[in-house]
C-alpha cells in the first residue's frame, strides 16, 4: 500500500512539472553537458540546495518517513554531495551520498574520484547526521564508465579508515538511461555487493541471530528505478525507488532480508 502511495505521489508531481516546463531550454542538452565537461573545471564556488522526503523500509512495520535537507558544493575538482547541475545530469550523480570528494579524472565518458564520509555503524549503509550512533570514517574510490549514450557501468571500493567494524566492500553495477522528453529521464540500475565477513556482521547488527556464520562473499543484490525532471536551469525534482535483497549467508539471518526505500525531492542549482 505504501509503495502504491509512493508512485501516486510520483505521477502527480510529474503532471505538475509539465505545467511549469513550457519555456525550458533543452534538457541541459547532451551537447551542452559534453562541452562543459571538456572545459577545465572552473575555480568558482557552485552549490545545490534542496529538500527530500526519505521513506525507509516501505513494506515493513518499521517504515519511517523523514524530511531531510540536500546540500551540495563544488569548487574546481572538489565536491560535497551533489556538486552542481551539470554533475547532476551525469552518471545519475544526484544519488550521491553526502561525502567530501576529489575528482581525479572527469571526462566525457569516464570519471574517477576519491571521497570520504562519516559513516553511522548503527544505521547500516546510510549515514544520517541527524541520527545518533557509533561513527567511523569511510574512504571510497568510485569510477563510472559511460559505455554509450544510455549505458553506464560503475565500480565502488570502500574501506573503514578507522577500523571500527565497517571493513571493506566492493560494488559493481550497471545503469540504463531512458530519456522520456527533453527535460526528463528514467533510469534503471542493478548491482551486487561483495564485502568481508566483518562488514556483514556490523551491517546486520548484533541483535540478529546467525551473524557468527557470515563469511566474506557477495551478500546483497539491488535494483533501482529513478526519475529526474528539469523544471528550468535552476530547478529540478527527482524520485527514487530502491529494492535491495540479501543473498547467501546474509539472507539466512533472522529478520527481514528485502529492503525497499524511496525518495522524492526538489533541488535548486546555483550556477
Amino acid at each position: 500500500m505504501r509503495i502504491v502511495f509512493f508512485w501516486v505521489l510520483f505521477f502527480c508531481a510529474n503532471s505538475m512539472a509539465q505545467d511549469f516546463s513550457e519555456d525550458i531550454p533543452d534538457k541541459a542538452t547532451e551537447e551542452a553537458v559534453q562541452n562543459a565537461i571538456k572545459e577545465p573545471a572552473p575555480s568558482t564556488l557552485k552549490y545545490t540546495l534542496g529538500l527530500k522526503i526519505r521513506m525507509d523500509d516501505i513494506h515493513q512495520n518499521t517504515q519511517s518517513n523523514k524530511l531531510r535537507p540536500v546540500v551540495g558544493l563544488r569548487y574546481g575538482k572538489w565536491r560535497v554531495g551533489i556538486g552542481d547541475g551539470e554533475e547532476w545530469l551525469r552518471f545519475n550523480s544526484f544519488r550521491k551520498e553526502p561525502s567530501l570528494s576529489y575528482q581525479l579524472i572527469e571526462k566525457r565518458n569516464v570519471d574517477l574520484g576519491l571521497s570520504m564520509r562519516v559513516h553511522n555503524l548503527n544505521t547500516g549503509e546510510s549515514f544520517d547526521a541527524f541520527e545518533p550512533g557509533r561513527k567511523t570514517l569511510r574512504g571510497r574510490l568510485l569510477s563510472n564508465l559511460r559505455i554509450n549514450r544510455r549505458w553506464t557501468a560503475g565500480v565502488e571500493l570502500t574501506h573503514d579508515l578507522l577500523n571500527r567494524g565497517d571493513s571493506s566492500t566492493v560494488s559493481l553495477g550497471v545503469s540504463y538511461a531512458w530519456p522520456l522528453t527533453n527535460h526528463s529521464e528514467l533510469s534503471l540500475n542493478t548491482g551486487v555487493k561483495w564485502a568481508t565477513a566483518e562488514h556483514w556482521r556490523t551491517a546486520a547488527g548484533t541483535y540478529r541471530t546467525g551473524i557468527e556464520g557470515l563469511t566474506t562473499r557477495i551478500g546483497s543484490v539491488g535494483s533501482g528505478l529513478s526519475y529526474k525532471h528539469s523544471l528550468s536551469k535552476q530547478w529540478a525534482w527527482f524520485s527514487i525507488l530502491d529494492i535491495n535483497k540479501d543473498v547467501g549467508n546474509v539472507a539466512r539471518l533472522s529478520g527481514p532480508n528485502v529492503h525497499v526505500s524511496g525518495q522524492v525531492g526538489f533541488l535548486y542549482f546555483g550556477r
